[in-house]
């Protein structure tokens, strides 16, 4: 008669936790002389690139390249590996932080285009932070209310940050809209009236300059001051009418200088 013996499966503690066999392979690599410690930090690089590449990928398509952000990414992974203190265990609650610090600070450093005030970047990068934590353990996009409650700030706070996000890579002027496939700047650009005023003042200088001291003073009391003629009269010392027919005769002046002030 045959017996068949079937052997029991294996328990929980005997199958060896990954996370736990890096620990014990970087624990190893410390106590190892230094070729054989680089050789088993590389090995843990290895196991973990793809790790790194997902964390990277949460910060795409804000500027920065995915080449680039890959490669802070392994930086960051790098430096998980060579600061890991194995009496932790687990590698990954260690390395998965570090390498989001790595992003964060390359973003803050070189990701603006336009540079906000730094106070402003700090919290633009908190709340950041905080939708990735609520977006990997709640079931929905977290909202600016949810972002609001995790950090302890205003909602408005969390706005203003979420705005300067398109700081990091502002929208062309140049791209035409999806919905009528007009471009920014025929939307937003508009002539600035002042533009004319600052022309005829410039023209207007050489004139106001020929002048003599007592009818520059005249012309500032009058429209720099904003006094009128009767005030301006008073502190001359003559007449409202002198007044008028001394300012009619320095802007006639004037205009002969430099043309009609109406074009």
């Amino acid at each position: 008669m045959c017996m068949t013996t079937t052997l029991p499966a294996p328990t929980a503690s005997a199958v060896q936790d990954p996370d736990v066999a890096t620990g014990e392979r970087l624990r190893r690599a410390a106590e190892a002389p230094a070729d054989r410690r680089r050789e088993l930090q590389n090995d843990v690089v290895s196991d973990y690139i793809p790790m790194a590449g997902r964390l990277a990928r949460r910060y795409r398509g804000r500027g920065i390249a995915d080449d680039d952000l890959d490669q802070v990414a392994r930086l960051g992974l790098v430096k998980a590996i060579r600061r890991f203190d194995p009496e932790r265990r687990s590698f990954a609650a260690y390395a998965v932080p570090t390498v989001l610090g790595e992003l964060r600070r390359h973003f803050r450093d070189r990701g603006w285009t336009i540079r906000p005030v730094r106070s402003l970047q700090e919290l633009q990068m908190s709340v950041t932070a905080a939708r990735d934590e609520l977006r990997s353990t709640g079931t929905h996009e977290p909202s600016a209310e949810d972002v609001a409650e995790r950090l302890g700030i205003g909602v408005a706070e969390v706005r203003e940050a979420d705005a300067a996000h398109d700081a990091f890579a502002p929208r062309s002027l140049d791209v035409p809209s999806p919905a009528d496939g007009t471009f920014a700047h025929e939307r937003i650009g508009a002539l600035d009236p002042g533009h004319e005023a600052v022309e005829r003042l410039q023209t207007a200088m050489p004139a106001l300059r020929s002048l003599d001291e007592q009818d520059r003073r005249l012309l500032h009391m009058r429209f720099v001051e904003d006094r009128t003629q009767r005030d301006i009269g008073v502190e001359l010392g003559v007449s409202q009418m002198q007044v008028s027919r001394r300012l009619t005769a320095v802007l006639q002046r004037v205009r002969e200088r430099i043309g009609p002030l109406d074009g």
